[in-house]
């Protein structure tokens, strides 16, 4: 399986297989963000930064080519010392 993946300091990743991808279009217009362009008959995330992470785009892929996954914020030890009593909850 081939992804394309774009990967920012945002809250997710937008990662699609350009194997079953078809092309249809339809993440590009349910995309209200504008994630998505068509590149060589693919819809690639060119703008993954910008994903708000609701998963219409992989709702209405047919093709189950797509995949939004939150991502988890990495903290370093100085802040987690820092926060440790909000953390702890």
């Amino acid at each position: 399986m081939l992804f394309q993946r774009e990967r920012f300091g945002m809250a997710f990743e937008v990662m699609l297989d350009t194997e079953k991808c078809k092309g249809c279009e339809e993440c590009i217009e349910i995309c209200a963000t504008k994630v998505f362009e068509m590149q060589k008959g693919k819809s690639v995330p060119v703008n993954a930064k910008e994903c708000l992470g609701c998963g219409s785009c992989v709702e209405v892929c047919k093709e189950k080519a797509l995949e939004v996954k939150e991502l988890e914020v990495e903290i370093s030890e100085t802040t987690r010392l820092l926060l440790k009593d909000l953390l702890s909850d």
